[in-house]
């Protein structure tokens, strides 16, 4: 089975895309606690500083989750163009592993939620936890683990019969439904992880 890698860029986009509600999030609480200053002051130095320091996190998110979007649509779309040249398996059995999504968000990301984004401590103490998770994250399968991901796509936990050895590991497909002895196609694009 040829491997489709992902490149750093596709994991660096997989974990900014899996934290965009938490970026949404923080971008709204850092307006309701900076609303008073949400006016037009024009463009003068002290105008400009006082924007970047009341809503420059906000602005650093935004850029962020726009950053991940189109990366994200770019990966799917490459990973898409790749599938029918996939290797088809059958499945023996299958398990919708998209509950994961639910237990990702109230772990890594409701706990930043009442960060104060005022706060330079704060605000640091976010990224260096960030910076930690991305590591975890990149060295283990929480990499298909991403709520944006599931909202159109489906993962699942699947052992499969392929040249008469059982196998076992993670499916990202658009299928809705998937049951045993059904055939697909799949690429491997990282370790135990196939994208169908």
């Amino acid at each position: 089975m040829k491997k489709v890698k992902l490149n750093n860029i596709a994991v660096l986009v997989l974990f900014i895309t899996s934290y965009i509600p938490l970026f949404g999030l923080l971008i709204l609480r850092q307006i309701k606690q900076n609303i008073e200053y949400l006016n037009f002051g024009y463009f003068n130095q002290e105008s400009i500083l006082l924007a970047f320091r009341k809503f420059g996190l906000s602005g650093f998110l935004f850029l962020l989750a726009i950053f991940g979007f189109i990366g994200l649509k770019f990966l799917l779309t490459n990973l898409e163009k790749k599938r029918p040249n996939g290797e088809l398996v059958k499945i023996v059995e299958v398990e919708n592993k998209n509950s994961e999504t639910i237990s990702y968000i109230s772990t890594y990301i409701v706990p930043f939620i009442f960060q104060d984004t005022n706060n330079l401590f704060d605000i640091s103490s976010i990224f260096i936890v960030l910076v930690i998770i991305f590591f975890i994250y990149t060295k283990s399968n929480m990499i298909v683990i991403n709520p944006i991901l599931s909202i159109t796509h489906t993962l699942y936990q699947i052992e499969y019969n392929k040249k008469g050895k059982t196998k076992k590991g993670l499916l990202i497909t658009k299928e809705e439904y998937l049951e045993s002895e059904q055939e697909v196609k799949i690429n491997l694009i990282t370790k135990n992880i196939y994208y169908g």
